[in-house]
């Protein structure tokens, strides 16, 4: 339950960031994950691939910097660090149909 609220929200803020960069793909995550944020850096892959499937973060690499310290005051998060935006995903228009005149 906890891990599906963090990508919840990880989603929510990857698709905000792609709106204020005008529908820009994301190529890129970098996220800091806490030794002590209740999801390990192999379940966190899978669950950023299921989480990210049909938005803006779609193919992004995910690049994940693990927290030493559980004394750091980060230990429980997962924090979204940077991203790197590629173009604007371009929707193929409909095809229209040719009439003969």
């Amino acid at each position: 339950m906890h891990e599906e609220a963090l990508m919840r929200d990880l989603r929510r803020k990857v698709e905000e960031l792609s709106r204020g960069a005008g529908g820009a793909a994301i190529l890129r995550a970098s996220v800091a994950l806490g030794p002590l944020a209740h999801v390990d850096e192999p379940r966190l892959r899978q669950l950023w691939a299921r989480a990210m499937a049909g938005g803006p973060a779609e193919a992004a690499v995910l690049e994940v910097e693990l927290l030493p310290s559980p004394t750091d005051p980060r230990a429980a998060s997962l924090l979204l660090r940077t991203v790197t935006f590629g173009p604007a995903a371009v929707r193929p228009s409909p095809p229209s149909s040719v009439r003969d005149g």
